[in-house]
């Protein structure tokens, strides 16, 4: 009568499925929160003004007018809540735009690459892109 780990030898199919109902619940779940970590820290990233200005980040791309930005992210630590963002525009695919956002909010989003540093330096104190 003795089974698996304590568990009776009639119980063991209903204990792995258990433990597989369990597994994809928590990566499911893991998921979801992922993707709203990551849309969050989109918004973050294009609502945000360098010196409290008056343009975003948004205004800023929009204003290169080579279209709206596209927008994509990833989770590099749901820890710390640091998402990696990437925009491009539609009229510039070979340029990226990549920001890293800590959901905190405590601190600014910061420019990942040369070309979110020149975007971010050319949104002047006055709201005004370069």
């Amino acid at each position: 009568m003795s089974g698996l780990l304590g568990i009776p030898r009639e119980r063991i199919p209903i204990a792995v499925a258990m433990v597989v109902a369990l597994a994809v619940t928590l990566v499911w779940l893991q998921r979801r929160f992922d993707q709203s970590d990551v849309k969050k820290g989109i918004a973050m990233a294009l609502e945000y003004r360098p010196g409290g200005g008056r343009k975003s980040v948004f205004d800023a791309l929009v204003a290169l007018g080579r279209g709206d930005p596209r927008c994509d992210g990833k989770v590099v630590s749901a820890l710390l809540g640091d998402v990696d963002v990437r925009c491009s525009l539609p009229g510039d695919l070979g340029t990226e735009y990549e920001f890293r956002v800590l959901l905190d909010g405590k601190r600014p989003p910061r420019p990942a690459n040369p070309a979110a540093q020149a975007l971010l330096a050319g949104i002047g104190q006055s709201g005004k892109v370069r």
